[in-house]
């Protein structure tokens, strides 16, 4: 129950939104998974809109919920980049990949790609690699 309330909580996307970004993606390690985040903090997030924020949020804690449920993973890293008039956010992970033809049948990465989508962003999934799970965002900002 108190994940489902997390899933479907209000954002704030005002001064303290870096911080509760943090505190969510942070919540997804424990003993056996580390997440690790870089660049965060280097982000313009203020500059942002706030529907972009939420849906960066949203974006990550299903990418993150993704992770736990299915990838079998030890290390998670999210990077974060401002390149020009665009943001993009990178996410890897060690874990057992996808199939390139199972990618969209999950819901999950569904609305990960429909979120991107709405907001003129656009994502790459890395499904060659066999080395886990890679995925590219970018949101223009």
């Amino acid at each position: 129950t108190r994940n489902i309330s997390k899933e479907n909580s209000t954002i704030d996307t005002g001064t303290d939104y870096v911080l509760h970004l943090k505190e969510m993606m942070s919540s997804f390690s424990n003993e056996k998974i580390n997440v690790l985040i870089n660049g965060l903090h280097s982000m313009p997030f203020a500059a942002i809109e706030s529907n972009k924020k939420i849906i960066i949020y949203r974006i990550l804690q299903e990418l993150l919920v993704n992770m736990k449920k299915h990838s079998k993973c030890t290390l998670a890293a999210i990077t974060f980049q401002h390149n020009g008039n665009k943001l993009e956010i990178q996410y890897s992970d060690n874990g057992v990949g996808i199939i390139a033809e199972k990618i969209f049948l999950k819901n999950g990465l569904q609305n990960v790609e429909n979120r991107i989508k709405a907001i003129n962003g656009s994502i790459n999934f890395d499904n060659k690699s066999h080395k886990g799970f890679k995925v590219n965002c970018f949101i223009p900002i």
